[in-house]
């Protein structure tokens, strides 16, 4: 018997249509313009209810193995839980005696009633939370269905091949200027934007894909072959390897690399870069056998994106842009300096103040904002903070921020002690891709808003997921031959 079915993968859960239709969901989340379009979010709530479904029907004759499979996951699920519960709690007519407890402000701002919401914008905060579930029920089934090492690797391909797919649309738009008007919407583009319509939202959903190529790269450097001493076993050597997976592989980190630097996206190459030699440097420092893979990788990372700058942008217009720290407002003119964008939320701050707790309520930032912007903004309308972590503590309160928080703590932590302490492949380099997209995502929230778009944040939960799998997983070596000596603990 193998490994596998003594781990239950082929135990009677058939659950690869509900893999298939995860994997699905997850190219699918990005073309509609980042799924940010209500009708976009209500089929992202009907594929998350379908694949639970799903799920609870291929587990329904071993509910005692999904119980046990649920345990292994029972700290990220029950922050996930009560996320979802909080962003419910906020819709929920409460007694106005409780909200006024609860949160004065909220009560403050409603009409007079003897019922109310913690929210002061109920009708968005349903769909926040229709969301909220969305995130929460993705997580649960990646974590039940993704239960081998195939699988985990073919989660990872398909993150990358849907990276090249917006890589590639991104570069064919921006080469011939594309402007058009799709489901209502205007847009240009004048830099690589994918099916995205900002392209700070395509080079955040670029960099998740790319932690976990890089990942998945790391994972195959350590299958190297033998020294060669004549000239055709160097060639043939020569051949294997431009044939290999290794190369196609590094040839799709490329082409998504060079569409990162062509979305101009500064904080989005910054958080990428950065967070690239960080985790790098770990890596180098906990797994010395591959330290020399590692170095070489990351280098080559740099060095394609140095060329790609100086040749299609140049490297001058680069530092000039990075440079830019004075507010311009010119007639008709737009500024995307830092001080601009950081401005809204430094102007939010004070509604953290006046609902610490619970928050105003998912969805709410636009209207609430209305009362607390300090400037016009060049007459423009600020939906959004341009600061994951400001617009979260606004919507949701500080318990909704620390709930993430931990999440994310709680997961780096997991994956760093991956990194540390296992010696398979696929577990060690799936780790390192998830703390990178972790560390990518953390530095590119303090500027952007990559959270409140559903296609960025289901792509992040996925990932957040995929961490945790790789803790759980018994072994993980990438070899076609060898898939039985993969699995997980019980």
């Amino acid at each position: 018997m193998t490994k596998f079915a003594a781990t239950g993968h082929n135990a009677g859960v058939g659950d690869g249509g509900v893999f298939f239709g995860l994997l699905a969901l997850l190219v699918w989340a990005p073309l509609p313009l980042g799924s940010n379009r209500v009708w976009a979010m209500g089929l992202l709530v009907l594929a998350a209810v379908l694949l639970l479904l799903g799920t609870v029907v291929a587990w329904r004759s071993q509910m005692s193995n999904a119980q046990a499979r649920l345990y292994l996951f029972r700290w990220p699920l029950g922050l996930l839980a009560g996320m979802v519960l909080l962003a419910w709690l906020q819709t929920v007519w409460l007694p106005a005696a409780w909200v006024q407890v609860l949160s004065p402000n909220a009560a403050a701002a409603q009409m007079p009633s003897e019922w109310m919401t913690l929210s002061v914008d109920v009708y968005q905060s349903r769909t926040m939370a229709a969301l909220c579930f969305v995130y929460g029920a993705v997580f649960l089934v990646t974590v039940m269905v993704v239960r081998d090492g195939p699988r985990l690797e073919r989660l990872a391909l398909v993150l990358v091949w849907s990276g090249v797919l917006q890589a590639l649309l991104g570069v064919v738009l921006y080469s011939i200027k594309a402007q058009y008007t799709i489901f209502f919407n205007d847009v240009s583009h004048g830099d690589v934007i994918g099916s995205f319509v900002n392209r700070n939202h395509m080079a955040g959903y670029l960099c998740m894909c790319l932690s976990v190529g890089i990942g998945l790269m790391l994972a195959r450097l350590g299958h190297q072959t033998a020294s060669h001493k004549d000239w055709r076993s160097r060639a043939l050597a020569v051949i294997e390897f431009v044939l290999s997976d290794k190369m196609r592989l590094r040839l799709l980190l490329v082409i998504m690399v060079i569409a990162l630097v062509l979305t101009r996206s500064r904080m989005g190459n910054t958080a990428f870069f950065a967070a690239m030699l960080v985790v790098g440097l770990v890596a180098v420092v906990w797994a010395r056998k591959t330290a020399p893979q590692t170095v070489a990788l990351i280098a080559s990372l740099v060095i394609i994106d140095i060329f790609v700058v100086g040749t299609w942008i140049g490297l001058e217009k680069v530092v000039e842009r990075i440079q830019e720290t004075e507010v311009s407002a010119s007639a008709g003119g737009k500024s995307e300096s830092i001080e601009v964008r950081s401005q809204p939320a430094r102007d939010a701050l004070p509604i953290v103040s006046d609902f610490p707790v619970f928050g105003t309520g998912g969805g709410s930032f636009y209207n609430v904002f209305m009362s607390y912007r300090q400037l016009d903004y060049g007459g423009g309308y600020v939906n959004y903070a341009h600061n994951d972590y400001i617009q979260i503590a606004v919507e949701y309160g500080l318990v909704g921020l620390g709930i993430l928080g931990a999440l994310v703590v709680l997961t780096l932590g997991t994956v760093l002690r991956v990194m540390a302490r296992r010696r398979s492949s696929l577990p060690r380099g799936i780790a390192f891709g998830v703390a990178m997209g972790i560390v990518a995502l953390l530095i590119h929230s303090t500027v952007d808003f990559n959270l409140q778009i559903p296609a960025n944040a289901l792509t992040i939960v996925v990932v957040l997921a995929m961490g945790w799998l790789s803790h759980t997983m018994k072994s993980g070596k990438l070899s076609r031959t060898a898939a039985n000596e993969q699995g997980f603990d019980p």
